[in-house]
């Protein structure tokens, strides 16, 4: 996945259910998403993610975001 991540509206499938919100953090290893007022965490290695109609695995994006950038 090129480019940022974070103000995105996303699709994160997790332990076989979807929520969908806002990116609002990216660490190495997780993913922080508001949604309905509340901010939850994922774990990327674990979910898969659909931004703009496009589903990344998470396990592909499980670094540091600037490093992932730097590498597109």
């Amino acid at each position: 996945m090129k480019g940022e991540l974070i103000g995105k509206q996303a699709d994160i499938e997790n332990n076989g259910k979807t929520h969908k919100g806002k990116i609002i953090d990216e660490t190495r290893n997780m993913l922080y998403l508001e949604t309905n007022n509340k901010i939850k965490k994922f774990i990327k290695k674990t979910s898969k993610i659909t931004i703009e109609g496009q589903t990344i695995n998470g396990e592909k994006i499980t670094k540091r975001p600037e490093d992932r950038i730097k590498e597109c």
